[in-house]
């Protein structure tokens, strides 16, 4: 038997692209918070302009710029993104009650159904809440910080005689309104993300072998299928632990799961990313190699044997395999492809076993 081939690299999947959780919310809360120092920059640029000396814009504004520096600078030294998310949201309320207290206070009717930037910051911090907590905890915060910043600015108004204009109660219903269709909406996500991982669930049940975490029976079918598309190939190796019901009968059960379990992890790190491994059934195992040809089937079935060979089994001793592979040809079916791995099993099994045969080898039993 020749020696195992040099371990290729493993090729980028897109899996492996995927960013973590916390770095895109890192990059999000990035793009937000340059967003918001413009939008900062320019309503206080609006404000000097028009000579405003109003708290909001002579405090808040500037505070809030301050904020948004500061948190820039955290999030590109890669610190904590619960800490600073959480510190921003606790920044972004405080300016919010005082913007509801300042309303309160100013009673001035044309003056508090004018400004409308008080309901604009509860939209985002509401928002910024359904992106921190639960659904339920979320939507209980939007209702109290809209009852505060409803009720703040028209106490103001009634404990100083003055009426309540029409524009300020639209500007509240509008207010409102954008807040229970967010709401709606992450309720919606949340409900189409739970369905979304059920489902994925129960896919990952039926297609996985419950003992190895290996793809099973029925998704393998999928992968040796697909060798045999157009313009594929490729070759499958059928693997069988030699002697296995001894280890059963031997060492009990439990024992020979773990052996289970660590044969299909061998399998997996002995192939790497030229093959795709999965429990068949039993003691048997089966990996399909796309685009493999005869000499890498049998250089990959070699290094199987080798490294069954050599692995250390703890409380059992040596254990080996037996291999049988096939390579696709024009016209092949599903059926008869496995039949040739099967057949070339059985010819290794017959030659002594802790080895393979190709189907193709002539049948020489030991």
């Amino acid at each position: 038997m020749s020696g195992p081939p040099e371990q290729r690299p493993t090729p980028a999947t897109p899996e492996a692209t995927l960013l973590p959780p916390d770095e895109l919310r890192r990059r999000a809360y990035l793009l937000a918070l340059a967003t918001g120092l413009i939008v900062l920059t320019l309503v206080y640029a609006v404000g000097q302009l028009q000579g405003r000396s109003d708290l909001y814009t002579t405090v808040f504004i500037p505070a809030l710029g301050v904020m948004v520096l500061f948190s820039t600078g955290w999030l590109l030294a890669r610190r904590s993104v619960r800490i600073i998310e959480r510190a921003v949201f606790v920044c972004m309320n405080a300016a919010h009650l005082g913007q509801s207290l300042e309303q309160a206070l100013r009673a001035d009717p044309v003056r508090v159904a004018q400004d409308d930037a008080l309901y604009w910051m509860l939209v985002i911090v509401c928002m910024v809440a359904y992106l921190i907590y639960r659904n339920r905890v979320a939507g209980l915060y939007s209702a109290a910080a809209y009852t505060v910043s409803c009720a703040l600015p028209l106490a103001g108004l009634l404990l100083s005689d003055q009426g309540v204009p029409a524009e300020l109660i639209r500007t509240q219903l509008t207010a409102g309104i954008t807040l229970l269709f967010v709401h709606t909406l992450s309720w919606y996500r949340g409900q189409f993300e739970g369905q979304r991982a059920r489902l994925h669930l129960a896919q990952q049940l039926a297609h996985t072998d419950q003992l190895t975490g290996l793809p099973n029976r029925r998704r393998l079918y999928q992968n040796v299928d697909d060798l045999l598309g157009p313009g594929a190939g490729g070759a499958v190796l059928l693997l069988d632990l030699d002697h296995f019901k001894r280890v059963n009968d031997q060492y009990g059960h439990p024992v020979g799961d773990q052996v289970l379990i660590r044969a299909g992890q061998l399998m997996t790190d002995a192939l790497g990313s030229a093959g795709q491994v999965g429990r068949w059934g039993g003691e048997e195992f089966l990996a399909a190699l796309p685009a493999a040809d005869d000499t890498l089937a049998r250089q990959q079935a070699d290094r199987l044997c080798r490294a069954f060979d050599a692995h250390d089994w703890p409380g059992v001793g040596r254990l080996t395999v037996s291999i049988g592979l096939t390579v696709t040809r024009p016209g092949d079916t599903l059926p008869a492809l496995i039949t040739r791995a099967d057949e070339a099993l059985y010819r290794a099994k017959a030659a002594g076993r802790n080895g393979w045969k190709a189907d193709t080898d002539p049948y020489s039993p030991g």
